[in-house]
């Protein structure tokens, strides 16, 4: 049978039509069309990926339709990503994190200023389905140890992605101490693009025992004694990047072993 309208289409390629589209765009042009694409759009199995960035025209549709679609469709939310533009920030704060997006898997910030970032990780603690979590800041502050606590203690979180950058990298510290049992994250990907001397790194990975990937930036001048620092038994590594700034091969091998 011929098929001479779109709306002759099935449900279900719509659905596969819908997932590489921002969602906002999605309910810009879907919601008020007629009662079946307001069904389609509002169905649990649509899920929405909210993508906004530089000047990007879904930014307007988001900012003029973000009641909408955060108080009805907050449940079919799948992932947020905020890249940089002039209203990054106001955007988050409309953000109001609870646990009624219980289908929320993926945020990504981008250029986000670090008191803002501190005032939204508390919040998604509250997130059953949050796997993936993307950072991108300028560190205002140089101590990230209070950054990398609200991270760790997302409890199903698999994949995180860091990055700081300062005017001077090498001003940037981790002030975080080794792990206890009660604060054992679940990250199996871990990527570090910060400057991160080897003392915090394994600071860090000890929060991470089921860590599978990591990819580790070392762009600190700060000397540190590698003797010095306890051993980490990863045993579900499979997947090592480094980028090293200045080392000896005696201090690879003993940071390898």
């Amino acid at each position: 049978m011929s098929i001479n309208s779109i709306e002759n289409l099935s449900d279900e390629l719509f659905y596969e039509i819908f997932d590489y589209l921002n969602g906002c765009e999605i309910d810009n042009a879907f919601s008020n069309l007629n009662y079946r694409f307001h069904q389609l759009i509002n169905s649990s199995s649509l899920l929405f990926k909210i993508r906004l960035g530089y000047y990007s025209r879904a930014n307007e549709i988001f900012m003029n339709n973000y009641k909408r679609i955060l108080l009805l469709n907050k449940n079919q939310i799948l992932s947020i990503h905020l890249w940089i533009s002039e209203n990054t920030n106001q955007i988050i704060s409309l953000f109001n994190i609870d646990s009624s997006f219980n289908c929320l898997e993926s945020l990504m910030f981008n250029s986000i200023e670090p008191d803002v970032l501190i005032s939204v990780l508390p919040k998604l603690t509250c997130l059953s389905r949050l796997f993936s979590l993307t950072i991108g800041t300028w560190s205002i502050q140089n101590d990230l140890g209070d950054i990398y606590r609200l991270i760790f203690n997302l409890k199903k979180l698999k994949y995180i992605k860091f990055t700081s950058m300062d005017s001077n990298d090498y001003d940037i510290i981790i002030s975080l101490p080794i792990v206890t049992n009660e604060q054992i994250s679940s990250i199996e990907y871990l990527n570090i693009n910060h400057a991160c001397a080897f003392d915090e790194l394994f600071a860090i990975i000890s929060y991470t025992p089921q860590l599978r990937r990591l990819k580790f930036l070392n762009l600190t001048g700060r000397n540190v004694n590698i003797k010095g620092i306890k051993p980490i038994i990863l045993s579900n590594l499979t997947y090592l990047s480094l980028y090293i700034y200045e080392i000896s091969f005696d201090e690879f091998e003993i940071f390898i072993n």
